[in-house]
C-alpha cells in the first residue's frame, strides 16, 4: 500500500505557506467554509495527471498577487520513498504545471509516479449523479476507468480531437475524401475502445456489488444499462465508418457527431427495475456509496491497486445505512482516505484511529 505522508503548500490557493502530516489510513479535514479544506484535496489530486479534482486553470491555483505556486509531498510505499514536487511555470505565455519525482521530470520518472497511486474522487456534485445531465454520468464512469488505467484519458482526448477535426474538415470546400476517411477511421477505432472500456466497467461494478452482497447483505442490488441507439456488441470499425459517412451532412450543420460514446447515457436501476433517480436523496446517496464500495473492491482484489479516496463534503444525507457503508469503505480495504466537512462531529461514527485536522487559515 502506498500513501502520502505529508504535504507542503506554498502560494497555493488561499495558503501562503502550509504543511500538514497525514495518517496512512483515514484523514478528516474539518473547518469553516472557505478555510481551504477542498484546496488540500485539490493539491493532492494534482500529483496525478490533469488539472485536479476541479479541473481549473493552472493560473487559478496561484495565490493572489504571487507569481507561482510550489507544493511538495512525501509518498511512501513498500518499495521506496519518494519526494514529489509540483509547481507552476510559464510556457508560451501560459501557466502550466510541472511535476518532479525525486527531482526528475523525465517521462520515465512521471510514468513511474503515475503507476504509484490512483484516485477515487467524491465531490458534492456527485450526489446529483442520477438526476443531472448524461455528461456527469459519462464522466463518472470514465473516472472509474481511469482509476485502474491511467492511459484512458489519452484515449478520450484523442477521440475528442478527431471529432473536432472532422467538423472542421466537413466545413472545408473541396476537402480530400481520403483525409476525411482517415479521421473517421480514427473516430471509429477510438470510439469502439471507449464503448468497450465503459461496458467492461459497468459489468465490473455490477459483478462486485453482487460479490459483496453474497458476503454482507447490502441495501440494494444494482442494474446499470447503457442508453445508446448506436452501440451494439458486434459494432466494428466498418459499421462505425459507414454510419459516420451517412451522417456527414447533418453533422456538418450541427457540428460534432450525432452518434458515438459522447452521446451515451446510463440508466441505474435497483431491485425490480426501479429507477434510482426516483429514490429519495438519502437512498441515492446509498447507491453512490455502493458504487465506490464496488470499485474499491475491484481495484484492491482484482487489480492489486490501493486507490486513494478523496471525498469532499461526503457527510450530507448520511442516515444509519449510509454511515455504515462509509465506515465499511474505510475499514474493509487498506486505503488512505481523505474527507472534508464543516464539523468534526459529522465524523463521530469513524474509528478512533482517524486523523482529524482542523483547517483554520
Amino acid at each position: 500500500m502506498g500513501y502520502f505522508r505529508d504535504i507542503k503548500l506554498n502560494n497555493f490557493r488561499n495558503f501562503k505557506q502550509y504543511s500538514i502530516e497525514f495518517s496512512k489510513n483515514c484523514n478528516v479535514f474539518y473547518g469553516k467554509n472557505g478555510s481551504g479544506k477542498t484546496n488540500i484535496l485539490e493539491a493532492i489530486s494534482l500529483f496525478n495527471k490533469g488539472r485536479g479534482i476541479r479541473k481549473d486553470q493552472i493560473i487559478n491555483f496561484i495565490k493572489y498577487n504571487e507569481d507561482n505556486f510550489v507544493n511538495f509531498a512525501n509518498f511512501e510505499e513498500t518499495k521506496g520513498k519518494y519526494e514529489i514536487k509540483i509547481n507552476s511555470e510559464i510556457s508560451n505565455n501560459n501557466s502550466v504545471k510541472k511535476i518532479y519525482l525525486n527531482n526528475d521530470s523525465s517521462k520515465e520518472a512521471l510514468d513511474h509516479l503515475y503507476s504509484l497511486f490512483s484516485f477515487l474522487v467524491f465531490l458534492p456534485e456527485t450526489e446529483r449523479l442520477f438526476i443531472a445531465s448524461p455528461n456527469l454520468r459519462r464522466n463518472f464512469i470514465d473516472k472509474f476507468i481511469f482509476s485502474q488505467n491511467n492511459k484512458y484519458n489519452t484515449l478520450i482526448n484523442k477521440y475528442k480531437r478527431n471529432i473536432i477535426e472532422r467538423t472542421k474538415v466537413l466545413n472545408l470546400d473541396g476537402c480530400e475524401s481520403s483525409w476525411l476517411e482517415r479521421i473517421e477511421q480514427n473516430i471509429s477505432s477510438t470510439g469502439i475502445e471507449i464503448y468497450k472500456a465503459r461496458n467492461t466497467q459497468i459489468l465490473s461494478i455490477m459483478k462486485n456489488i453482487s460479490l459483496l452482497n453474497t458476503r454482507d447483505k447490502l441495501p440494494f442490488d444494482l442494474n446499470i444499462q447503457i442508453i445508446d441507439k448506436f452501440f451494439e456488441d458486434n459494432l466494428n470499425i466498418e459499421k462505425y465508418m459507414y454510419q459516420l459517412k451517412k451522417s456527414r451532412e447533418i453533422d456538418k450543420v450541427i457540428g460534432g457527431s450525432n452518434r458515438g460514446p459522447h452521446k451515451s447515457d446510463y440508466k441505474f436501476l435497483v431491485d425490480d427495475n426501479f429507477l434510482v433517480s426516483q429514490l429519495s436523496t438519502g437512498q441515492q446517496k446509498t447507491i453512490i456509496l455502493l458504487l465506490f464500495l464496488a470499485q474499491s473492491n475491484y481495484l484492491v482484489n482484482e487489480c492489486n491497486l490501493n486507490p486513494i479516496l478523496l471525498m469532499d463534503e461526503v457527510c450530507s444525507h448520511l442516515d444509519d445505512i449510509n454511515r455504515k457503508l462509509l465506515l465499511k469503505i474505510t475499514q474493509q480495504f487498506n486505503l488512505q482516505i481523505f474527507m472534508t466537512g464543516t464539523d468534526k462531529n459529522l465524523f463521530s461514527f469513524l474509528s478512533t484511529n482517524t486523523n482529524f485536522c482542523n483547517i483554520n487559515v
